[in-house]
């Protein structure tokens, strides 16, 4: 199948991603199943979909100099996410070579396909890495490259007056041990010289020139050192600037962020609230309910036991009437006992109300039987 090759191209196209696919791979993709195939193209189009704005960023950061921290910094960054997307991949692809390695006398063919897909993904990660790194050791390389001047410069100082001298001797010097150094190997140089001016003219005019080389150079030094120092105050403006946008971003988004959070606050406290005071009202309802119920109940149930009550007394009136005087005295006592009836304001006084009054009931049945036993 040559659609494998065909919609990667296609991606690629869409994507602007720089994916060249070998023959090899595309042989391989013609000897597996129709579902291998897909699942290969699937995990390519994830592994390189965005590849190609990557290397665009890559190749549009521009480090002016070693005083270019923003773009150094950028490429810097620009390499640790190429690093860790192609780690990330390997680890999708070493995955998929794996399954199919424990089927290897099966699936040999699909683990040479995976293989070969990885090594391409590797290349175009590593040229980003690469590319990426380079940009990002702008210092490493412009400190070597200063401490080579540095010892070019020793060297064609200390050649004047002493060429026998080793680059070992002086590359490793601080500057103020070089100084001296110089200082010395000058002051043995000058009064060589001056003891042999008179014989040796054409060295002093050597000399002359050589002083006259090193006075261009120093004017040379000064103009580069000036340059230098204007670029790094263009360098400090741009950054101030480059600050000021990003302070006052960050200060437009924290504020955005701090009104999206009381507004959601205020919300969910409104929320809350109607939701407490539905809860309450609910509540206080079933509670008034229930109390109704229980007087409702209790004052039934006084009520059944009075009916009862009267019953009684009318079954056992012959009884009483043929019983001593004092029967009919504690009878009478008992059954004077009433409670006044009470107009109540709120359920569970009325409830509280009712439950007393059957308990006064009960009493006075329960008296009532005692005088019987008499």
């Amino acid at each position: 199948m040559e659609n494998l090759k065909s919609e990667l191209d296609e991606q690629k196209n869409e994507s602007e991603a720089v994916v060249v696919l070998s023959p090899e791979i595309t042989d391989l993709a013609n000897k597996v199943s129709e579902e291998k195939r897909v699942e290969v193209q699937n995990v390519l189009n994830q592994v390189f979909a965005g590849t190609a704005d990557w290397k665009k960023q890559v190749d549009a950061i521009n480090v002016k100099d070693v005083n270019d921290k923003f773009s150094i910094q950028l490429a810097d960054t620009a390499r640790i996410n190429a690093k860790n997307a192609r780690l990330v991949a390997e680890k999708i692809f070493d995955s998929k070579r794996e399954a199919v390695q424990q089927k290897k006398s099966e699936y040999d063919l699909e683990d040479k396909l995976w293989l070969k897909a990885k090594q391409t993904m590797q290349i175009l990660f590593k040229d980003i890495q690469d590319s990426a790194k380079w940009k990002a050791e702008t210092v490493k390389r412009f400190e070597a490259e200063q401490r080579e001047l540095q010892t070019q410069l020793r060297i064609e100082k200390i050649k004047v007056f002493n060429p026998e001298i080793e680059r070992s001797e002086i590359e490793n010097m601080s500057e103020s041990m070089f100084n001296i150094f110089l200082s010395g190997i000058e002051k043995a140089y000058n009064d060589k010289i001056e003891a042999d001016k008179k014989a040796e003219a054409e060295r002093v005019a050597k000399e002359k020139a050589i002083q006259e080389e090193q006075e261009c150079i120093r004017k040379e030094n000064e103009r580069l050192k000036k340059e230098a120092e204007e670029r790094e105050k263009a360098l400090e403006i741009e950054r101030k600037k480059q600050e000021e946008i990003l302070t006052k971003q960050k200060a437009e988004a924290d504020k955005k962020l701090a009104d999206e959070r009381l507004k959601a606050e205020t919300e969910r406290k409104r929320i809350e609230a109607i939701n407490q005071e539905k809860f309450e009202t609910e509540r206080k309802e079933r509670e008034r309910i229930y109390a109704e119920l229980k007087a409702k109940e209790a004052k039934e149930r006084a009520e059944k036991l009075a009916i009862e009550a009267r019953e009684k007394e009318q079954k056992e009136a012959e009884l009483k009437a043929s019983l001593a005087p004092d029967k009919e005295k504690l009878e009478k006592w008992i059954n004077a006992i009433e409670l006044p009836k009470l107009t109540l304001s709120t359920v569970n006084a009325t409830a509280t109300a009712a439950v007393i009054n059957e308990k006064l009931e009960v009493f006075k049945n329960w008296a009532l039987k005692q005088i019987q036993n008499l």
